[in-house]
């Protein structure tokens, strides 16, 4: 122990820190939006709720922002490789991501004909953090954010000019291009930026190339008001590779154009009420190798107000209005219009903070459904107790009512109710613990019914949980994080850990960043009812970033640097099972920054 401190005070003395780092994050601290839809410090929130911050996202060894999420306390990222798909589970609930929540700054992003995420058109340049909800939030984002909710959040123009030039080469001849500026001029202020990639895979057809491209534009009327322009579209195309000890077509494929641009309008009314609006559209187009050719958009426009009651409160109530089309070239197309209106409020003492809020939904198909939630957090010091319980849903998707022979236009909204129990603390100035117990419940599942031979209300699930962060900061230069989930689902079993530990060992100092993290995985099924037990693994990744100039950075990643064999089970649609994992891999990188 002696010779480990004087080893820390050995590269303690070498120098200064560098003014990049700005690297002491506590798990318990920090402001996040997802929660309330406005900025709140994270100790104040009754909820779980993890955040991939830039601290992170500089560490990272992919191209998705969907991948950063694989370490996260309760959540499993089902994916077949280093590219591709990269589907989030979140506390046991995904199926696809039509079960949870997905927004890019806080506007949604889902396929309206399946309801479903397709994660590999987020990429992850010009992306700042990510938040992470667990449990449902339906009452502040409506159906689908059953589950929790992903929030991915960009950098914005107003930002500080700069101009960034990215290449990196890697394992399996993979090759990606990024470059993005921020420019202003006077009020206004403009971001622009385009990625492109493209890698051979690890296993038999599984190739992929992805080009996307985005903008931000910001006009300031005043120091009150302002516009914001944003837009986004992605092309990407996906080899399906085979999964374990299968065969596939070589022309097995997926190819997806994806886009979405929003115009919001926001400011203060006067000093006690805030205010914004926003219209958006998400749009795609999607042609597979089985003969699959659709088109789908959704039209969206949302207002809301921010203001107090009293003294330590905020209260917010809002309309939201979208439309849904779904077509299925040579074939049908369909059409949903969804009108919500919602209220959260949350009062702040020096005590305690007390929250709640409620949504009603109304669709043609599924009539009115209500959402709520409520919670407490006790304030002790350096402590806080929270508690929360909400209620979610998610309204049947076109695919669910009408697509198929099996499809049911008489199905109601799937259910979820959840109720947890967490501990926040700040032990010492150098030790961090969070602690969360949870339960939750679902009803009104949709399953294909072998009887009626239709898809029907008759699924269930029962599901307990803990999930436990440690975070460890001896020096500003040095912190060890560590994370703990369990999942006890009963006999629903597939494909979601009872089990995963994981961590991060991070240095920073000087011109050098490095950060080691690692999850081991057990209690793992590629079945229900505990069938075709999967064998645990454990797999380590690295990643080294070197700045020798202000504006020039090098980056080494290795994934798997142990090149560890290991399965994994992955939920997709007709393609499910136990896909074989990459080996070892490599990715170097160079940018300019300016």
């Amino acid at each position: 122990m002696e010779f480990l401190f004087f080893v820390i005070s050995v590269i303690d003395s070498l120098g200064v820190v560098s003014d990049t780092i700005g690297m002491k994050r506590y798990i318990s601290e920090g402001i996040v939006v997802t929660a309330t839809r406005y900025n709140e410090d994270i100790s104040d929130i009754s909820a779980s709720i993890s955040v991939i911050g830039e601290g992170d996202i500089k560490f990272a060894n992919s191209y998705v922002s969907p991948d950063l999420l694989i370490g996260v306390t309760g959540v499993e990222v089902m994916k077949t490789g280093n590219f591709g798909r990269a589907d989030v589970v979140i506390r046991g609930i995904g199926n696809n991501g039509r079960r949870l929540g997905f927004f890019i700054n806080g506007r949604p992003e889902k396929m309206s004909i399946f309801s479903c995420a397709v994660t590999h058109t987020f990429p992850l340049h010009n992306v700042k953090k990510i938040e992470v909800f667990k449990g449902p939030l339906s009452s502040l984002y409506g159906s689908g954010a059953m589950g929790g909710v992903v929030n991915i959040l960009t950098n914005s123009a107003e930002e500080e000019n700069k101009v960034e030039f990215e290449v990196d080469y890697g394992s399996f001849n993979t090759r990606n291009l990024t470059t993005s500026f921020r420019e202003s001029f006077g009020k206004l202020s403009f971001l622009g930026g385009a990625q492109k990639n493209s890698s051979d895979g690890h296993l038999p057809n599984s190739a992929s190339r992805t080009d996307s491209y985005e903008g931000d534009l910001i006009y300031d009327f005043n120091k009150d008001w302002k516009i914001d322009t944003y837009l986004r579209y992605v092309d990407t195309y996906q080899e399906n590779p085979p999964a374990f000890g299968d065969t596939v077509s070589s022309k097995d494929y997926q190819w997806y154009r994806r886009g979405s641009f929003d115009f919001s309008i926001s400011g203060k009314i006067n000093e006690m009420i805030e205010s914004e609006t926003k219209l958006y559209r998400t749009f795609g187009f999607h042609k597979f190798s089985d003969g699959w050719n659709s088109e789908d958009k959704t039209d969206g426009i949302s207002s809301s107000f921010l203001f107090p009651l009293i003294e330590g409160n905020r209260t917010q109530g809002g309309i939201e209005f979208y439309r849904q089309d779904g077509f299925w070239v040579a074939h049908n197309e369909w059409v949903r219009n969804v009108y919500e209106c919602f209220f959260h409020t949350q009062q702040k003492t020096s005590f305690f903070n007390i929250s709640g809020g409620l949504r009603y939904t109304y669709s043609e198909q599924s009539r009115g459904i209500f959402s709520y939630d409520g919670g407490f957090v006790l304030k002790i010091k350096e402590m806080r107790i929270r508690t929360r319980l909400g209620k979610g849903f998610r309204l049947p998707a076109f695919n669910d009512l009408y697509l198929y022979p099996s499809s049911n236009p008489f199905l109601k909204p799937e259910e979820l109710w959840s109720w947890e129990v967490g501990l926040r603390q700040k032990i010492s100035k150098i030790i961090d613990f969070d602690f969360s117990l949870y339960y939750l419940e679902t009803d009104n599942f949709i399953r294909f019914s072998s009887i009626s031979k239709k898809f029907e209300n008759i699924d269930s699930l029962r599901e307990k949980g803990m999930e436990t962060s440690l975070g460890f900061y001896p020096m500003n230069w040095l912190y060890l994080e560590l994370f703990y989930s369990y999942i006890d689902r009963g006999n629903k079993t597939q494909g979601i850990p009872g089990q995963k530990w994981s961590g991060n060992l991070t240095f920073e100092k000087n011109f050098l960043e490095a950060r080691l993290s690692g999850r081991y995985i057990t209690d793992y099924y590629a079945q229900d009812d505990h069938k075709e037990k999967l064998p645990s693994y454990s797999v380590f990744d690295f990643h080294l970033n070197i700045k020798p100039k202000p504006y020039l950075y090098l980056s080494l990643g290795i994934d798997n640097i142990f090149n560890r064999d290991y399965l994994r089970y992955v939920e997709i649609p007709a393609r499910s099972g136990i896909y074989e994992m990459p080996g070892r891999s490599f990715k170097i990188g160079i940018v300019l920054r300016k």
